[in-house]
């Protein structure tokens, strides 16, 4: 039998090992989102009130189903509900700055959530930012402006400077609410916060839902489902996404580092991208797919070698001509 230390050394690396792997597998099931966004009719603050409805009825409906306890501490409720307005900054600044800057720049911006997160897991969990970790975040981010093919941060269509600057500044902000947004899951669901993670994240998206509502009344966006397919791509876009891709994330944050989750949660456009590739009329070239590679290289030596698990989160080339290219291109902007 081997020694007690090694033994709980092994158990610890094997837990650390299942928790980065859900994360990771939460990540790429978000890339869906893009798909749910490019295929859809109705306006992006509109899919996301639905999203956050119909996720977050789902999650409450398997609490239900599981006999969960309800009962949260004002902080843990206080967490969830400061989670859901930031997820909701995120993906309303995000649709409006992909609007200024196109999807390519766009796809960078918003991946900014890495460093925005490193930096909070610092000042927040006084976590420790080794150097192998901070190399592989870089590498990582150089991989993803490899894939989206951005190249320089200059935008093909706004129609001023000043637009331009805004859809950057937008960008740059939603990476920090998505950067907060983790950081308040963690926070409320650290013990002794801690309640289920269904639990957590149907509160956290009854918390969202109104602010998205608010946005699509600002914005004059219809709710009216117009088809049954957008109806299937609500109900992909909520109960997928939102209920099953989320759960993941939030099931696993608490038990990683969150400057962890910021670089694993990278494989994200990476998904997007493949799913463009594979599916719809995206080519690869090969500084896509060395993007690729680099990124999801990267992604493994600072999971790896990058730092410990805690004690206790698109884009694509530029599409080819055609329709389902357009929806695409759409599609690389929508993320999370």
């Amino acid at each position: 039998m081997p020694p007690t230390g090694k033994r709980d050394g092994a158990m610890r690396m094997t837990g650390k090992t299942s928790y980065l792997a859900l994360l990771a597998v939460g990540g790429l099931i978000l890339s869906l989102s893009g798909v749910a966004v490019a295929f859809s009719s109705m306006g992006t603050s509109a899919m996301g009130f639905y999203r956050m409805l119909l996720g977050g009825l789902g999650l409450a409906g398997f609490a239900l189903w599981r006999g969960l306890r309800w009962r949260m501490t004002r902080q843990a409720l206080l967490y969830a509900c400061l989670a859901g307005a930031a997820l909701a900054l995120d993906l309303y600044w995000w649709h409006k700055s992909i609007r200024m800057v196109g999807p390519g720049l766009g796809a960078i911006l918003t991946n900014c959530q890495s460093f925005f997160l490193a930096g909070l897991a610092w000042a927040v969990f006084r976590e420790r930012i080794t150097v192998v970790y901070f190399v592989a975040l870089v590498l990582a981010a150089t991989g993803i402006l490899m894939v989206s093919g951005a190249g320089l941060p200059v935008a093909s269509g706004p129609d001023s400077a000043s637009e331009h600057w805004l859809g950057v500044a937008l960008g740059l902000a939603s990476a920090a609410a998505y950067a907060l947004c983790v950081v308040f899951i963690k926070k409320g669901q650290t013990p002794p916060h801690a309640t289920h993670p269904a639990v957590n994240m149907a509160v956290l998206c009854a918390a969202a839902a109104p602010c998205l509502l608010a946005a699509a009344w600002l914005e004059g966006e219809s709710l009216a489902i117009a088809s049954a397919a957008d109806f299937g791509t609500l109900l992909l876009y909520g109960l997928l996404v939102q209920g099953v891709a989320w759960l993941m994330v939030s099931t696993a944050v608490p038990h990683v580092k969150a400057s962890l989750a910021g670089l694993i949660l990278l494989a994200e456009p990476i998904g997007t991208y493949a799913i463009d590739v594979l599916f719809f009329t995206a080519r690869p070239t090969p500084m896509a797919l060395a993007g690729m590679a680099l990124t999801l290289a990267a992604i493994y030596a600072g999971s790896t070698y990058g730092g410990a698990p805690s004690g206790g989160a698109p884009s694509g080339g530029a599409p080819s001509g055609g329709a389902p290219a357009r929806r695409m291109a759409k599609a690389q902007g929508s993320g999370h």
